[in-house]
């Protein structure tokens, strides 16, 4: 981030996470008592401590999918290095273990650096994305070398030239073809079933290497005049880290107050892990990081929930989608492209080639707002509108319930009027809002969203019914400015010594996203962020 990209936004939110950071290990107030550890989250640098409680070459923080594949990477490669992983949960966790389990990669780096840069853009710099792309040429290669097995995998390999079965996320861009993904097999096999559990696994039989459960990293030791991170306090006790301290705790995504803060959403429920709470920004940030793609993530979306809001309709995030009917506001208007499948009209995303300002769906929360693709800040409750005949269809419950009114999914009317009443809605509004959802299904044409065509399913026959919407995410991506080595960067782009981050803690997705991409990333700047401190003397 250069001087000019740190602006008076940039500057405010991110003294606010330190100051919350400060605030949370006061609370806490499990860092060591003594003037000599300095807590990154809780003041002004000090000297380090007389003694430390333990002493590693390497210290990673966080074990998920990029925290192991860090870990695992430093112990092997590192000719003898003694390396901890700390993880605050109780076992290897954050979103790693609920995440689909496909895994970027390409044969051509060059030739997939063109996808890539189309989707990027400038929100990336140029050298941080050629190493992103270099490293992974270098990730199937490297499961094989750490003990996976062919029959193992379900490879999809990437084309050398277009291939319209092939579906990637843009097809509309070019070079679509050029990524490949690497999945562990479900089924038919007498090796681990997904990608976190093999890094697991890989990560227990791996020489000098030690994972820490149920300790929280709760601060960053850094030296007042130098500003290298010496080590770290977790669980109470200080770690020495000598050649590097690699953070790996993953997003904001369960902090309601940074969701907000940096994307202007309340009420969020996230669909996976619930222990990503911004602990790893706050102590950055409090050692003088700088940050950047705080927006980017997978999210926002409308997802259907019972109406006490304590439990999805699916865990399938992408097919939460809503083509039986509409979704309504507090305002009883509609007020973006409703139908939240992860898909175009056509399948699965857009036809190759197309033109990706007219495309309409939603790719892992980005959509078209305007002609272009942005994350968009939903509101906090919304209402899914459809009647009996959608009902009739069982597309909607499945085989979640028999009786979804009495059993607290729905709201059922006789009138539209009525069912207005019941969710606390304008009656009027949302009489003329599906007066005219009907008048486009008998055109045959969303005029005022766009909607594909199949989805234009009217809403006239009695009963009605309403189901409550929440914004819903995966993960976010933001965090840490990151450079083409791993280094984490001050707001100037200087790097803080001994400072690294890989995976989704700071991600270098910070526009159009590729699925695979996150669990792609955990493993090359895994291994960057491990090499590059494994270098220091």
């Amino acid at each position: 981030m250069s001087e000019q990209e740190l602006t008076r936004r940039n500057f405010l939110g991110l003294a606010g996470v330190a100051a919350a950071g400060a605030a949370t290990l006061g609370l806490a107030g499990c860092a060591p008592k003594t003037d000599s550890a300095h807590a990154a989250g809780g003041g002004t640098p000090t000297s380090a401590p007389a003694t430390w409680d333990e002493e590693y070459d390497v210290v990673v923080c966080g074990a998920g999918i990029a925290g192991l594949a860090a870990g695992i990477c430093a112990a092997r490669e590192g000719n003898g290095a003694k390396v901890l992983i700390v993880e605050k949960d109780v076992t290897p966790n954050g979103n790693s273990p609920f995440c689909a389990g496909s895994m970027l990669y390409c044969d051509d780096a060059e030739a997939f650096g063109v996808y890539l840069k189309a989707m990027l853009g400038d929100h990336t710099p140029d050298d941080v994305q050629k190493a992103f792309c270099e490293a992974l040429t270098e990730n199937l290669d490297w499961l094989y070398e750490l003990g996976a097995k062919e029959e193992w995998l379900d490879i999809g390999a990437p084309a050398t030239e277009p291939d319209p079965a092939k579906g990637a996320e843009w097809p509309e861009l070019e070079n679509w073809w050029t990524y490949g993904r690497i999945k562990f097999k479900t089924k038919d096999t007498d090796g681990p079933t997904h990608v976190h559990t093999f890094f697991e696994q890989t990560a227990e039989n791996t020489e000098n290497l030690t994972i820490e459960f149920s300790t929280p990293m709760e601060s960053l030791v850094q030296d007042p005049e130098t500003k290298t991170i010496l080590g770290v306090v977790a669980g109470g006790k200080t770690y020495k880290a000598n050649k590097g301290v690699i953070m790996c705790t993953g997003g904001f995504e369960s902090d309601p107050d940074m969701l907000y803060n940096f994307t202007g959403v309340t009420g969020c429920v996230p669909y996976a892990g619930k222990a990503n709470t911004g602990d790893g920004h706050r102590a950055c940030a409090a050692a003088g990081a700088g940050f950047w793609h705080m927006y980017g993530g997978a999210q926002y979306w409308t997802a259907l929930r019972n109406l006490d809001n304590t439990e999805f309709l699916s865990t399938v995030w992408n097919f939460t989608k809503k083509n039986l009917g509409i979704t309504v506001g507090v305002s009883g208007r509609r007020f973006y492209m409703d139908y939240d499948a992860c898909s175009c009209p056509t399948s699965p995303y857009a036809e190759p080639g197309s033109d990706i300002h007219l495309n309409m769906g939603y790719r892992h929360g980005i959509t078209n707002f305007g002609g272009t693709w942005n994350h968009l800040p939903l509101p906090e409750v919304t209402w899914f509108i459809f009647d009996a005949d959608a009902m009739a269809t069982g597309e909607i419950f499945t085989d979640i319930t028999d009786d979804p009114v009495a059993d607290g999914w729905a709201y059922e009317a006789a009138t539209i009027e009525e069912l207005a009443g019941k969710i606390e809605v304008p009656a009027a509004e949302l009489t003329a809002t599906v007066a005219q959802w009907n008048e486009f299904c008998e055109r045959g044409a969303d005029m005022a969203f766009y909607r594909p065509a199949d989805t234009l399913t009217p809403v006239k026959t009695g009963p009605f019914y309403a189901m409550r919407c929440v914004p819903a995410m995966l993960n976010t991506d933001g965090g840490p400015t990151r450079n083409a080595q791993g280094q984490i960067l001050d707001p100037f782009g200087e790097p803080i010594p001994h400072l690294y981050s890989a995976g989704e803690f700071g991600s270098v997705w910070g526009h159009l996203y590729q699925g695979t991409g996150n669990v792609g990333e955990c493993a090359a700047f895994g291994r960057i962020a491990a090499r590059s401190a494994l270098a220091n003397e």
